[in-house]
């Protein structure tokens, strides 16, 4: 099927250079929202082990990394990676990643936001946590619609604010550590009698797919392609510096909030056991300063992840992968080259999770989402090297094939350790994928040659 245009009223243009880019993706991955949205769910399976986890996923993150930035250089677009998997694997495993894609967008923002209204309301109870977390997606929303220069520039001073604030937090956890090099090497849990109990591999591999949804985000420049200056040269670039940051930034961040932990039997009792470190290395007032940054920081990330989705579905709908009228809906671009309708699709979806969901089921169901998606990006970067083996590559990975089959092993590992439901959830969407293929997209695909 060939790729025809909509004819939006405007298309996207090139306003951004390589330095824009990575700061919306570093934003996006943002290693202060990150470490302290799931170190609470990888230190509830894994105890001690979450830096094993955290280690773990770094190679899976970094495997993935290179996968990223070769096939973002060889098929520059908006729809990143929906985009890359649609020209290597085929259009129905394309469409596999965009219904993806489209829950994804509806429940990352809203898990995101969620938390940052969660910290808010531990310094401030009368705030409600909902209410909160839906205020902060409308300012979202308003931002979003936005010139991407405007956007880009909020977002890269709330990271300069949100990377100050974890590397204060770095340096007082390793100097206000309570606990030696032993107390990460053999990886411990407490039971709820009180022993001190060993973690299994099993225990580790569940909190591996926490740490990957910690690092996700350093694929983003892949989604501002048609926004960007020398595309092919800059995006592979910005993708391997987004995920090198993330990894050493969060690993250490990890490392820090663990080896300070005072209690481990209290820290695994805490819904917020950062903020049980924060007060221990910081006391009251320097925790709260820090719960402030970490606050901005969510905002920030949820601000930096919300911009990509409804570029996604704009490329979807310049593939002619709907109805027309959903072609159009997504395809529509307002005053300022942004896709309007798919950000307040964005808006009322996320908006609706952030006042009737909790943060854990957002969480873990959002990780194996994810996992799957990174599935499909490692098996195209295994198939794209046979089947495009004389295309013009920018970017190379080193050791091919060997990163992408890290991630696939990696990933398999580790979804075999996941909650049934979330599982089960997440093949529903393959398997609307699929029925959609069947029953609309493939018939529409061969009326069109």
């Amino acid at each position: 099927m060939t790729i025809k245009d909509v004819e939006p009223t405007r298309r996207l243009r090139p306003v951004l250079r390589w330095g824009q880019v990575l700061a919306i993706a570093v934003a996006a991955i943002s290693p202060t929202t990150s470490v302290f949205l799931v170190y609470g769910a990888g230190l509830s399976t894994a105890g001690t082990g979450i830096v094993w986890a955290f280690l773990i996923g770094a190679v899976i993150a970094l495997s993935l990394g290179f996968s990223y930035a070769e096939l973002g250089g060889l098929h520059p677009g908006a729809g990143g990676a929906y985009r890359i998997i649609r020209n290597v694997l085929g259009e129905p495993w394309g469409l596999m990643a965009v219904w993806l894609f489209l829950v994804l967008g509806m429940v990352i923002t809203a898990s995101i936001l969620v938390a940052a209204a969660t910290y808010l309301n531990s310094l401030v109870p009368g705030i409600p946590v909902n209410w909160a977390a839906v205020a902060m997606m409308a300012l979202v929303t308003v931002f979003s619609l936005e010139r991407i220069g405007t956007a880009s520039w909020v977002a890269t001073v709330m990271l300069i604010i949100e990377l100050t604030v974890i590397g204060v937090f770095i340096l007082m956890g390793f100097l206000g550590a309570r606990h030696g090099v032993g107390f990460l090497v053999h990886p411990q849990l407490v039971s709820a009698s009180g022993r001190r109990t060993p973690v299994m591999f099993a225990g580790l591999m569940a909190a591996v797919v926490p740490a990957l949804f910690a690092f996700n985000g350093y694929d983003w420049p892949l989604y501002f392609a048609e926004e960007t200056y020398e595309p092919r040269k800059t995006l592979p670039r910005a993708v391997m510096l987004a995920v090198a940051i993330s990894i050493g930034v969060e690993v250490l961040a990890v490392i820090a909030a663990t080896v300070a932990i005072p209690d481990l039997s209290v820290a695994l009792k805490s819904s917020a056991p950062l903020s049980y470190v924060a007060q221990s290395v910081a006391g009251p007032v320097g925790a709260t300063i820090l719960i402030i940054g970490v606050i901005i920081a969510m905002f920030d990330t949820g601000l930096s992840g919300n911009l990509a989705y409804a570029r996604i579905y704009y490329d979807s709908a310049q593939s002619r992968s709907w109805p027309e009228p959903v072609n159009r809906f997504f395809g529509r671009l307002n005053r300022h080259n942004v896709p309007q309708w798919g950000f307040l699709l964005l808006g009322i979806g996320n908006a609706i999770l952030c006042y009737f969901t909790s943060l854990n089921n957002l969480i873990t169901f959002t990780g194996v989402v994810l996992v799957a998606i990174y599935l499909l990006i490692a098996t195209a970067a295994i198939v794209s090297r046979v089947r495009q083996s004389t295309a013009d590559r920018p970017f190379r990975m080193p050791l091919w094939p060997i990163p992408p089959i890290i991630a696939i092993i990696g990933a398999i590992l580790a979804l075999t350790q996941q909650s049934r439901a979330d599982m089960i959830q997440t093949a529903v969407i393959v398997l609307v994928a699929v029925i959609y293929w069947a029953a609309y997209a493939r018939r529409h695909a061969a009326a069109s040659k």
